[in-house]
């Protein structure tokens, strides 16, 4: 077996397992008890980290991969370290102990977290904009556009599950002056888009400057399985029994949209 049917192999289980265990499994709850993965959260993200990864090692190439990983995670540890110790980026705010050891103030868990989700939003991004799931192409005026897009799918994420996570039920941050959507000030969005922004901005100009040799073509079915964990985490998360109510509608149009804007891609070009 050659490398890149190996890496394509390996997205495809961790995509599974996430499917399984943050859809499938809490759908058919009332119907039939299946058995669970252990170790809740953090597998889970660690699976989906794993797969953004893989996946993006089997199209970008692993010189790209590392490198959109890298920036992904120094950017975004910087500005939450930032964030938590002035306030100046997402509103004032600490995490708690929930999502476990930290580098500073922030939960280790965290920068996976960005990754996990910021590699299926860059690849949706590129299906709405070139109808083509990786690459930058254009002038600095596109890459900024690009990144600006891919700032906005992201953060449409964060207005789904920063609701559950900072929740009452969960507490895995704390927010200290509240705000207007379920306790979380505005700022936090404009500090997500800034963060994500950064992150795509340096990424692509990195991306669009150099050359990285792909395992595989990113052909339709690939790029399909890059929206399917955009929206599969957006089924995780409104099956979360902490979700506020609210959420199963407001999910659905803020992720709804980038997902069939991509899909519509996908299907018809």
């Amino acid at each position: 077996m050659d490398r890149g049917r190996a890496l394509l192999l390996v997205a495809t289980a961790l995509l599974a397992v996430f499917v399984y265990e943050g859809v499938l499994r809490p759908l058919v709850s009332p119907l039939v008890r299946l058995p669970s993965i252990p170790g809740g959260l953090p597998v889970m993200t660690a699976v989906l980290t794993a797969f953004s990864l893989t996946h993006a090692t089997y199209t970008l190439g692993w010189r790209n991969a590392a490198a959109f990983f890298a920036i992904t995670a120094v950017v975004s540890w910087a500005f939450e370290q930032v964030g938590v110790e002035t306030g100046a980026v997402y509103g004032n705010y600490q995490y708690t102990d929930v999502l476990g050891a930290k580098l500073g103030h922030v939960p280790i868990q965290i920068p996976m977290a960005w990754f996990m989700m910021i590699y299926p939003s860059y690849v949706i991004t590129n299906l709405i904009a070139d109808s083509r799931a990786v690459g930058t192409r254009g002038g600095i005026g596109r890459v900024v556009l690009l990144a600006g897009l891919g700032a906005l799918v992201m953060t449409a994420w964060d207005l789904v599950v920063d609701p559950i996570l900072s929740g009452p039920d969960v507490r895995a941050w704390i927010w200290e002056d509240g705000g207007p959507y379920f306790g979380i000030p505005v700022q936090n969005f404009a500090g997500w888009i800034a963060t994500t922004f950064t992150v795509y901005l340096a990424y692509r100009l990195f991306e669009r400057g150099g050359r990285s040799r792909a395992f595989g073509a990113a052909t339709r079915p690939v790029a399909a399985m890059a929206v399917a964990a955009y929206a599969a985490m957006l089924v995780a998360n409104l099956q979360v029994s902490a979700a506020p109510e609210a959420l199963v509608v407001i999910g659905p149009l803020v992720m709804g949209i980038p997902i069939a804007a991509a899909t519509v891609r996908l299907v018809s070009d």
